[in-house]
């Protein structure tokens, strides 16, 4: 199940991707992006503003999803899957859905398309969500045959996932854009509804096995924007083991060099931080769902830039923005 193939992003990954997004997640993060990837059914999304009256929804087959609204416009009734039909037939596009399956060859099928854009930048396949692990079966086998087609592969994680799951395709060549969210789990439980240890464990796994991994941490009001909560969550992005970077090679005798010794340096694990933004509170509307912060909420000045010098101060590599 996935509700979107978005091509061209540059913030998912090296170079240009293509990011295909899976549906269904185990958190529930107020502040999500991609509402409409927390459920793992389809969803009807109904943007009132872009209706024109037309009533073609109505007209057509649509499984009850839809009902006419004295008021104007129309009634959607979120306790019914809508048929994948339904949103064709509204020339306004005030009616989208998002979620439908697909299979691996058909994904890659799209994927393609942007071989020549992956060659020249070194991108590729990135898989987001949701969370794509809580799909494995469709993560591995899409993963794996990508990576057998010589594609570049990158995978954006809450990592609240079991073990197992992280294991089966921990030994592919992939870059893992993991989320940090908190590592306080009484707050990281009220904010997502999840468990942080799952989290927590799962990004020591990674770290130890020496894997391509950068973390992600979204800055969010209220939830993680104090100064104790940063400090706790890069002091333990601090904490992970880093890659090892090759140490120089050492001058020999003129005219050449000595061997190299080993492993030297360690490289900075690299961190993004993520300021909140309310750019999806349409989606929320679209879904029938309140958004839970109050339009224009912004952090404090110069909170976010404070935070990435005491990362750096902590050796770890950061970036704000993504």
């Amino acid at each position: 199940m996935i509700f979107d193939i978005q091509r061209f992003s540059t913030h998912d990954g090296p170079g240009i991707r293509t990011v295909v997004f899976f549906k269904g997640c185990p958190l529930a993060c107020a502040w999500c992006e991609n509402p409409e990837s927390q459920s793992p059914r389809p969803e009807l999304l109904y943007t009132k503003a872009q209706c024109i009256g037309c009533h073609s929804c109505l007209q057509a087959d649509n499984g009850g999803a839809v009902q006419s609204d004295p008021g104007g416009g129309i009634l959607v009734d979120r306790s019914v899957e809508p048929p994948a039909s339904l949103e064709s037939v509204c020339p306004a596009r005030a009616l989208r859905i998002a979620g439908r399956e697909a299979s691996v060859a058909e994904i890659l099928a799209e994927v393609r398309k942007d071989l020549s854009f992956f060659a020249t930048s070194g991108g590729g396949l990135t898989l987001s969500g949701g969370e794509p692990l809580a799909q494995i079966d469709l993560a591995e086998e899409l993963l794996g045959a990508a990576a057998a087609e010589g594609l570049d592969i990158a995978i954006e994680t809450c990592l609240a996932v079991g073990r197992k799951a992280v294991e089966r395709v921990a030994d592919l060549p992939l870059h893992w854009l993991a989320d940090l969210k908190h590592v306080e789990p009484e707050a990281f439980r009220r904010g997502t509804g999840g468990e942080v240890e799952l989290t927590l464990g799962n990004l020591r796994y990674l770290a130890e096995r020496g894997v391509d991994l950068s973390l992600r941490v979204p800055v969010v009001p209220g939830f993680n924007d104090d100064e104790a909560s940063m400090r706790g969550i890069l002091e333990f992005a601090a904490a992970l083991p880093r890659p090892a970077l090759p140490r120089p090679a050492a001058a020999g005798p003129v005219g050449g060099t000595g061997p190299a010794g080993g492993t030297g340096s360690v490289a900075g694990r690299h961190l993004d931080l993520l300021p909140y933004h309310d750019l999806a509170a349409g989606k929320y509307a679209a879904l029938g769902r309140e958004y839970p912060y109050p339009l224009g909420l912004r952090l404090e000045a110069g909170f976010v830039e404070t935070c990435a010098e005491l990362g750096r101060s902590l050796g770890l590599d950061i970036s704000l923005g993504g």
